[in-house]
């Protein structure tokens, strides 16, 4: 036996191979994703999905009236409706890009919004939230809106004077 031979070694590099390291990456994604996918619920999911849309369309509402000289706001029907409207008249209803009806309908997803105060968000032309159509009386204090999916909850924030929606 020659001296490398008693001392265990082998011949050739060490470390593994680039073939070794994705197996093993790869593996750990599915884990990671299984585990991630595991850890929020469906309702969670939904509500939270579904805060965010409705967050998206009073940005834009805020966003047309501070493009325009015209009041644009949300009107919610009722705990599971709601509809975009213009002109400050609740009666004009836009339709929401993206949206699939018009009104927005999340009846049947199980989606009820609730604390709707006067169920309108109208902006003016500064994007300050107000309550009623006409864009008259100006929202006092944070105005929250939520989203229930199950006896799941997300809140929706609505600053005054800024109409910031964080």
């Amino acid at each position: 036996m020659n001296t490398q031979q008693r001392r265990g070694r082998r011949n050739g590099p060490f470390g593994f191979t680039l073939l070794e390291v994705i197996a093993v990456l790869l593996i750990m994604g599915v884990v990671a994703a299984v585990l991630f996918a595991g850890s929020i619920s469906t309702d969670e999911y939904r509500a939270k999905s579904q805060a965010e849309v409705i967050k998206s369309h009073l940005r834009h509402a805020q966003s047309q009236a501070m493009n325009s000289s015209v009041v644009w706001g949300i009107h919610f029907i009722d705990g599971s409706r709601y509809a975009m409207f213009k002109d400050g008249n609740t009666g004009v209803q836009v339709q929401i890009a993206g949206a699939d009806s018009n009104p927005v309908d999340l009846s049947g997803q199980g989606i009820t919004i609730s604390n709707l105060g006067s169920g309108i968000v109208s902006f003016n032309s500064w994007g300050t939230p107000h309550t009623d159509a006409q864009a008259v009386t100006a929202q006092s204090g944070t105005r929250t809106l939520t989203v229930t999916k199950g006896d799941v909850s997300e809140s929706i924030q609505i600053t005054p004077n800024t109409g910031y929606i964080p």
